[in-house]
């Protein structure tokens, strides 16, 4: 059966909240938009759903066969690998995505001479469910605890393809500028040699591109659609699909969100180890992949800032994104069980998660310069809002992030964000086809080296 990439329509807000609690469909992006009959949002679906969405009065425009067309993009991935092997390493010349085994290379190859003075690559503790090792790397040249540190996370889900070769870009371009003492240009927008030598001499910078490599050579090579990392299936689910737990799920926040999110939020997580996209894992924290992102806060606690790269919407979110922000009654909160089951309604007064509005201005202001130097790339403007829409989320890697200092005093505070990079308009948005695949590369590459620039 296939599934198609979708647009669904529904008259009011409330009807598109009823896709993910009476139609059990799961939304592709976090931007609803307003259209001139009603309200719209991506997803994808299968025969059977758009026919009953239809019955129910939705609007449902069909899009791309997303397993066929995602079975093109790996025959594409395939047919151009191999003329090109010379370059693989380097995405400014590669014509193809990075393989799982590429991206560990690359990262090997960043640290070495002459780059090995200011890099180190960092073993990860934790062995995937396929026994891969990962690793990060740490770029900086100097030390002291006054240092502030910026933690890039790609690769987590594992269809969206392009982070990893986002963040070795980003790797290849950052190092060689410092190295050759040169500006960095995208677009309109030019890094000073001086910035670079700057960031470098002054900050720690943490890059683990590729989080969940068992997903991602699956993806690549089996099944496209693939979100999840590849934990078996329990004893007695045979299905395909009751393998894996989705890792942005997965993190110590308000994990458990049936205790803590109103019954009729359209909460997208699931505690259904069949649930295609959003299974939430046996216990916070139970995978492999989780663990390893959450050591590198431990380990690095000089950390102040993060950003986890996902797709596809072209947002940037900040916190939170449970339930919407306030700024006025520190006692609402997510620690406070007074809430339990009143989480995760948009619009509502029942509940609002607290946030300081000074941390509110902050994280707009580095949210914003990310989009205008993504914008000066090419013109494309990616919209930046909290993390909350309609669609709230628990366990997710950027709330987790941001609540570490609030849960525990002695932690670092840490801004954290989600880009959700390239368009909806893309065939097989998750994992466009690589010449577009590129130009998304060099904007979201101008907007982290904007970031790193900004944070102190």
């Amino acid at each position: 059966m296939s599934r198609y990439h979708v647009r669904i329509t529904g008259k009011d807000v409330a009807a598109l909240a009823d896709l993910v609690t009476k139609h059990k469909i799961t939304v592709a992006r976090h931007t609803i938009e307003k259209v001139h009959d009603g309200y719209r949002v991506d997803a994808h679906a299968g025969d059977t759903q758009i026919k009953a969405l239809e019955a129910a009065g939705y609007q449902v425009e069909q899009r791309e066969d997303a397993d066929a067309q995602g079975k093109q993009r790996q025959a594409e991935t395939r047919a151009l690998a191999a003329p090109h092997a010379a370059n693989a390493l380097s995405v400014a010349t590669s014509n193809t995505y990075l393989d799982v085994d590429q991206v560990e290379a690359a990262l090997a190859a960043a640290c070495a001479a002459p780059n090995d003075v200011f890099t180190q690559r960092v073993k990860l503790p934790h062995p995937t469910w396929e026994k891969r090792t990962c690793h990060a790397l740490k770029i900086g040249k100097g030390s002291g605890a006054k240092r502030p540190g910026i933690y890039f996370l790609g690769g987590v889900h594992a269809r969206e393809w392009g982070s990893p070769d986002i963040l070795i870009h980003f790797v290849q371009l950052l190092a060689n500028a410092y190295i050759t003492h040169t500006p960095i240009t995208i677009g309109s927008r030019t890094f000073a040699a001086a910035d670079i030598k700057n960031v470098i001499e002054s900050k720690d910078l943490f890059v683990f591109p590729q989080a969940n490599p068992d997903g991602r050579h699956y993806s690549m090579t089996t099944e496209s659609m693939w979100r999840k990392n590849r934990r078996p299936a329990p004893a007695g689910h045979t299905q395909p699909q009751c393998c894996g737990v989705d890792i942005n799920r997965n993190y110590n926040f308000l994990w458990n969100f049936p205790q803590y999110f109103d019954p009729e939020s359209p909460i997208t997580n699931s505690t259904d180890p069949c649930d295609y996209e959003v299974y939430i894992g046996p216990a916070a924290e139970s995978e492999p992949e989780t663990k390893n992102a959450v050591w590198m806060f431990d380990t690095y606690p000089n950390i102040r800032y993060f950003v986890d790269l996902h797709s596809y919407s072209e947002d940037i979110l900040y916190s939170w994104g449970d339930d919407e922000d306030q700024s006025s009654d520190p006692a609402m909160n997510f620690q406070n069980p007074a809430y339990d089951g009143k989480r995760g309604m948009a619009h509502d007064k029942a509940y609002r998660e607290y946030i300081t509005t000074p941390d509110k201005t902050t994280a707009v202001h580095l949210a914003n310069t990310m989009r205008d130097a993504i914008k000066a790339s090419r013109g494309r403007v990616y919209k930046t809002e909290q993390a909350m829409s309609l669609y709230p989320t628990a366990g997710t890697s950027d709330d987790y992030a941001y609540s570490r200092h609030i849960v525990d005093a002695k932690k670092a505070k840490v801004f954290s964000y989600t880009i959700e990079w390239g368009s909806p308009d893309n065939p097989t948005p998750f994992h466009p086809a690589y010449p577009e695949m590129k130009q998304i590369i060099d904007e979201v590459t101008a907007g982290l080296l904007a970031f790193c620039v900004a944070a102190s």
